[in-house]
């Protein structure tokens, strides 16, 4: 069965497998940022001409380019561009995301008239030798049929032998002009009289230093919400990251100040920034803990003749409102930098503070509202810093009552343009691991159950159905999650359900595909909503597959029990219906057709008063009236 995505100038068909290797595409909409920064009079393009020009000479030729680049330089804005000036007509745009265990050109897809942006950074480990000849003839064949493919490379991956064939079509990508990218901004934002701010000396440093793309997207963020010139000291400042500041507060009075003194005033901003906006006591809380983990003695007497509350907050320049502690509120994205000046000035110490602080979020005396502020802090702290090992912490550490937290951050990061890949194949990879923990797969399930999924259903449903096969069967968390997705996004629940039933028919050895599939089928028609999307299916091989599917859950031991207590929820639901009543026997006869079933018909015929139930008489009677047609038109 083929699935198909509505692109803004087409459909893109794709095959949609639990196992294997394989590519989605996603559409690239008129709403996606590096869309809307490419379009004709917004787009900057680097600011070294001759690698530009041949970035787009190469992919006319080749049918292929790729853009070698660190991220945040503007590549994925730049890859858009030359794909909406490939041809002179508009090409359907998708982002390619791929589940395969190495690099490959056999899932790449090259449909008419398409263009395709994949991104191949961090790769994990070397490509096998043949991958740079590959694409070599994967060029050759999109050309053939109009399509082009950029693609995404950091200098620290694309090299070595097996990229030798690609070198012909590899270049190496610069930032635009930071001056020029912020002017166009401020003109797309209809902030063209904020031109002339830029010629003021404050920036000159700025311009001077000619900062990554992303560096200039964020100043001109700033320039488009100020109110005034009057803010242009502290944009300045802030652009700086505060570094001035969060060296003065971190700086040591060598005449005042003991080693342990300056430990505990630093403990105290850090924590304060990790909580900036949370409770006195919960800031508090976290500074004793890092002290503690670094070996400070926290005992009851160590606290008692330590410096106050608001002693300890005033040295940290912490002030108090009510009963929060803020760093200056004056000074905009303080916090944030005080975390990024820790990361960047003791990378030796992150998994002592990435234990610390998701540790705090986890604590469950720290109230719910501060463990957020902890959570979001740090999903903050990994995209600012493209620090991965934060994501993971947050997915192994918050576990249980404050789980909730990770699925609230890890839904966050999978739609953010540059961590997103990397939280997507988290997601699979811990479901593809030999035994993930139970925290893990309820944490997936809830991930691609909720907002992400909605948006994102292909790519939820293939993580979905990995975690169907790691879940016990009768998970409400898979049924809530299958639930939601089928009342939002029923069509493509459908096909996806239908696709993994036909593999399953295809691959009867694999006892995995098989788990997975009747997991995820169970927890579909847990529901009403699901229940109904299988119900009035009107494909007759889709309707067979199902029927199957029922067979199978009422051959398997660990199922079987799941499968009956649904079943009677189905007979339960639809008795006082008689034409869904009709249809529902008309299913369930089929199901109950071989003899080797209607053995499990005996907890259901009967009711608690010992009588025998009307309606599953009936079910077994057309049952056997079936099995015994079906003998005599297979009998010569």
């Amino acid at each position: 069965m083929s699935f198909s995505h509505s692109g803004e100038h087409g459909i893109q068909a794709y095959n949609l497998h639990l196992n294997g290797e394989q590519v989605i595409p996603v559409p690239i909409t008129e709403t996606d940022p590096a869309y809307k920064a490419s379009q004709e009079g917004r787009f900057v393009p680097p600011r070294t001409a001759q690698p530009w020009v041949a970035a787009s000479k190469h992919l006319d030729e080749y049918g292929i380019v790729v853009l070698c680049a660190p991220p945040g330089t503007g590549r994925r804005t730049a890859a858009v561009r030359l794909l909406r000036t490939a041809t002179n007509s508009p090409l359907a745009l998708f982002e390619l995301d791929p589940e395969w265990s190495k690099p490959s050109v056999q899932p790449l897809p090259q449909d008419s008239a398409a263009g395709y942006v994949l991104d191949l950074s961090d790769l994990p480990e070397e490509p096998e030798e043949h991958l740079g000849s590959g694409l070599v003839r994967h060029g050759e064949d999109l050309r053939k049929k109009g399509c082009f493919l950029v693609i995404l490379a950091t200098p620290a991956d694309w090299f070595g032998h097996w990229a030798e064939p690609t070198l012909p079509f590899t270049v190496r990508l610069e930032s635009p002009d930071a001056k020029a990218l912020v002017t166009a901004e401020l003109t797309a934002h209809r902030r063209g009289e904020r031109v002339t701010w830029l010629n003021e000396t404050a920036f000159t440093g700025i311009w001077e230093a000619n900062p990554s793309a992303r560096a200039a997207w964020l100043l001109a963020g700033k320039l488009i919400q100020a109110s005034g010139p009057e803010q242009i000291p502290d944009i300045i400042i802030e652009f700086g990251d505060w570094h001035t500041d969060v060296e003065r507060l971190l700086r040591k009075d060598r005449t005042h100040q003991s080693d342990a003194q300056l430990l505990s005033i630093r403990v105290t901003v850090w924590a304060g920034a990790l909580l900036h906006g949370g409770q006195r006591s919960s800031v508090i809380r976290a500074a004793d803990d890092l002290l503690t983990r670094l070996g400070l003695a926290r005992t009851p007497a160590n606290v008692l003749t330590d410096a106050t509350t608001s002693s300890r907050l005033t040295a940290a320049q912490i002030t108090s409102n009510g009963n929060l502690a803020l760093h200056d509120e004056k000074k905009d994205g303080l916090p944030s930098a005080i975390l990024r000046h820790l990361w960047d000035e003791f990378p030796t110490q992150h998994e002592l503070l990435r234990s610390w602080a998701t540790g705090i979020a986890a604590d469950r005396i720290i109230p719910e509202d501060d463990a957020r502020l902890v959570a979001k802090a740090l999903l903050r702290l990994a995209v600012d810093r493209h620090d991965r090992t934060i994501l993971d912490g947050l997915a192994d550490g918050l576990v249980g009552a404050r789980r909730w937290l990770a699925v609230e951050a890890l839904t966050e990061a999978a739609g953010d343009a540059e961590l997103g890949r990397y939280v997507r194949d988290r997601l699979r990879t811990w479901m593809d691991a030999r035994s993930p923990s139970e925290s893990k797969v309820e944490l997936v399930i809830e991930i691609c159950g909720g907002t992400w999924g909605v948006e994102y259903p292909a790519l939820a449903l293939t993580r979905l159905g990995k975690a169907a096969g790691r879940a016990g069967y009768g998970s409400v968390t898979l049924a809530n999650a299958f639930r939601e997705l089928t009342v939002h996004r029923p069509a493509e629940v459908l096909k996806a359900i239908d696709q993994w039933l036909s593999d399953m028919e295809r691959r009867p050895a694999d006892a995995n595909l098989r788990r997975q599939t009747l997991g995820a089928f169970l927890a579909l028609v847990s529901s009403s909503e699901g229940t109904d999307l299988i119900l009035n299916t009107d494909s007759p091989e889709t309707r067979l597959r199902i029927v199957h599917a029922w067979q199978s859950l009422l051959l398997t031991d660990d199922a079987v029990d799941v499968a009956l207590s649904q079943l009677k929820q189905w007979h339960q639901r639809f008795e006082d219906d008689p034409e869904r009543r009709e249809q529902l026997l008309d299913v369930l006869a089929d199901i109950l057709t071989p003899p080797s079933l209607r053995p499990r018909l005996d907890r259901l015929m009967v009711t608690e008063e010992a009588a025998i139930h009307p309606f599953w008489t009936d079910v077994l009677v057309q049952a056997v009236n079936r099995y015994e047609a079906s003998k005599e038109a297979s009998s010569p």
